[in-house]
Formats: C-alpha cells, structure tokens, sequence
C-alpha cells in the first residue's frame, strides 16, 4: 500500500511539472477582454450623459426665447402708439438698422430684458422689436390664423417683426427665434 502512495505522489508531481500554464494565460486574456469591454461601455455612457445633457441645456434654451418672443408679443399687444420706435432701446422704427441676432450685442442698448425670475438660465431671455409697416386695410383681412386673436375685419394691420435671445444653462448656448406680429390700432 505505501507503495501505492508513493506512486501517485511521484505521478501527481510529474502531473504539476508538466503544466505550461495555458489555463492561467487564457484566464488573463478573458480577464483583459472583460476589462476593454467594461472600459468602452463607460465610454458609451459618459457619451450619452453628455448628450442628454446638451440636449437638455438646448431646450432650456429654446424655451426661454419662447417666453422672450411671448414677452414681445404681450408688450406689442398693450401697445397704444408706435411713436416709440426709433427713440428707445430695443424698439426700431422701419427706417432704422436692425441689428442682425449674430450681430446684436444682446445689451440693454439694442435690445430689452424680458424679466422671467427663473434661475435656470445663464441669462435672462432678450428681445428687439421692429416696426415693419402699415398694410393698408381689406375688408376681408382678419390679422389671426385659426380664430386666435383679433377677429374683425377691417381696418390698417400694423405690422412688427420680433427677434428673441434664449440661453440654456450657459451662455454659450443660445437659440435665436424671430416671429412677425400684426395687429390694428
């Protein structure tokens, strides 16, 4: 019996010097494939975060020049004389030069702050307001599409194009909206 024992012993240590550690080599490349698939997949999910964050910040942007536009828009529809325009910031007159929404400074003397008290954007949304010109009046012409607004016919339409700033959660980002707005006196 201690013969016996003696003889597996010897063939066990033949066994463990006869491994080349081929089971230790194909482990590490597995481990090593893991660990490159585990990298690109945090990669991928940075990427989206980034993008779901842009995403997020560009439509912040796009409403606050919404509300701007909207701000334009309850501003002209209060709008009792259009003497105004030409005399004060962010107000032009048909003969003035309009700033273009590249060129515009953005700033209090080319344009008005529409003040909204919301903290989510870099900054408040901006806009400038000018006065087109007097269409002359169509018995037939209604200024509204779609039963909003006005409703009667007749009358001179006095027309204003609206440029409107929003920015997102920078200023960087930034969207511009440009609408045209008729209404009579």
């Amino acid at each position: 019996m201690m013969k016996l024992n003696k003889e597996n012993n010897s063939l066990n240590r033949q066994r463990v010097n006869k491994q080349s550690g081929a089971v230790l080599f194909i482990s590490l490349i597995m481990l090593l494939l893991l660990t490159i698939l585990g990298v690109s997949s945090m990669k991928s999910t940075v990427f989206e975060e980034k993008m779901a964050g842009n995403y997020k910040d560009v439509n912040t942007a796009f409403q606050a020049a919404e509300v701007g536009l909207r701000g334009a828009e309850d501003y002209l529809s209060g709008l009792i004389v259009v003497s105004d325009f030409g005399l004060v910031n962010g107000l032009y007159a048909a003969a003035d030069t309009t700033p273009t929404y590249k060129t515009s400074t953005w700033t209090n003397t080319d344009s008005v702050e529409y003040d909204t008290s919301l903290t989510e954007y870099a900054a408040q949304p901006r806009y400038f307001i000018k006065y087109v010109r007097e269409l002359a009046p169509d018995t037939n012409a209604k200024v509204n599409l779609g039963g909003y607004g006005e409703k009667n016919a007749g009358g001179a339409v006095t027309m204003f194009k609206v440029v409107s700033r929003g920015t997102g959660g920078s200023d960087s980002t930034r969207i511009y909206l440009q609408s045209y707005y008729g209404r009579r006196f």
